[in-house]
């Protein structure tokens, strides 16, 4: 458990990035042509007290199926996932639509929607962690991807977003990072 967390200054819609660790993270880190430093992406909610981490990660699922969850952000950043991370805020984005945005993203999470192993970024009944917080920041009407300067893509067919794409978004401001 990391006891640096900056819990009292958290706020629903902080977006969270890690490096995780294993062959997966290596994989995004070298497929992102923009040379980002976080393999993985996820939107921070408040529930009863306590801050959970929305997002779609693929090999975490307690019972073999990958879809969108919600977990304590204790776990999101534990030292056998994180090898380091961050909390962002988007600067001029008040928190009632901050709050707005974590709670679409819960309703994926909600619903058990799968995990994208194809990341098509056009086909929704499967998401992928990055295309989770667009959605989440899309569904009231903020587009995150607007103010990012490149973005990485595999190849012309399918836009790829990564959580480097996602973390240069200038707009974004570091609350903390380890």
């Amino acid at each position: 458990m990391r006891d640096d967390l900056p819990l009292d200054s958290l706020r629903d819609g902080d977006l969270v990035f890690r490096l995780g660790i294993g062959p997966e993270s290596e994989a995004v880190l070298h497929l992102d042509s923009a040379g980002g430093q976080y393999s993985h992406v996820g939107i921070v909610i408040g529930d009863n007290g306590t801050w959970r981490v929305v997002h779609a990660v693929p090999g975490e699922s307690a019972d073999g199926i990958d879809r969108v969850k919600s977990e304590p952000i204790d776990s999101f950043f534990l030292s056998t996932r994180a090898e380091h991370g961050a909390i962002m805020r988007l600067r001029g984005c008040d928190a009632a639509a901050a709050h707005r945005a974590a709670c679409h993203a819960a309703r994926y999470a909600a619903r058990g929607v799968p995990f994208d192993y194809n990341y098509n970024w056009n086909d929704t009944s499967r998401i992928y962690c990055t295309q989770l917080v667009a959605l989440a920041y899309g569904g009231v009407g903020i587009d995150l991807l607007s103010r990012i300067p490149r973005l990485s893509t595999i190849n012309s067919d399918n836009l790829i977003v990564f959580p480097g794409d996602i973390a240069n978004n200038d707009s974004l401001q570091v609350v903390f990072q380890f």
